[in-house]
């Protein structure tokens, strides 16, 4: 197999725990490095399996796609987000900074995010503005979730039954909100002192 060679010029984005690459050679891949450990990508890893022998609707999601050797380590291969001219789609995080985007623009797509996550059983550990891109289209817009996506517990249980699925998502979304408020508040002071 040969080894993906990775530069800074490809990176996308930073995460605390990982750096996400544009894949050099597929346009429709991107490839995450662990900073530290592989604890992250192994535990989605484990998690997309589970989802893909379960038969649940992923495509509201970046899915796991594979590992890959690169000069700066063991790559997890996920589908890069992109939108109709192939620019990658930007996070709610970015758009939200830029002013592009108010939380009622959103309103009413996240709450059938929300309503996509449950009614599919797949848990999100951490449910972000920077976990979530808004991918445009010539047909309109929809929310995919690029980041987060496995088991938010020790528990078999949570990732079967609907109903805890409902209440670790529920967790995450109160703290998904609270950043949302905080991004709002952050860009009304730029106004301001604009």
């Amino acid at each position: 197999m040969n080894r993906v060679t990775l530069t800074d010029e490809l990176i996308i984005g930073k995460g605390r725990d990982r750096i996400c690459y544009r894949h050099p050679n597929d346009s429709r891949l991107c490839i995450k490095i662990s900073v530290t450990n592989n604890k992250q990508s192994v535990r989605e890893a484990c998690y997309f399996r589970f989802l893909s022998k379960s038969g649940n609707d992923t495509r509201l999601l970046s899915c796991y796609r594979g590992k890959v050797e690169t000069n700066e380590g063991t790559g997890y291969l996920f589908d890069l987000i992109s939108d109709d001219n192939g620019e990658v789609s930007r996070t709610l995080t970015e758009l939200f900074k830029n002013r592009s985007l108010s939380d009622k623009d959103i309103e009413k797509p996240i709450q059938q995010l929300n309503d996509y996550l449950v009614d599919n059983r797949i848990c999100v550990r951490d449910i972000s503005p920077s976990n979530i891109v808004y991918q445009r289209s010539g047909s309109g817009f929809k929310l995919m979730i690029i980041d987060g996506v496995s088991n938010p517990g020790v528990y078999p249980w949570t990732i079967r039954f609907k109903y805890f699925v409902k209440r670790a998502n529920d967790k995450s979304w109160s703290s998904f909100h609270r950043k949302v408020r905080r991004l709002m508040t952050e860009q009304k002071q730029v106004l301001r002192a604009n």
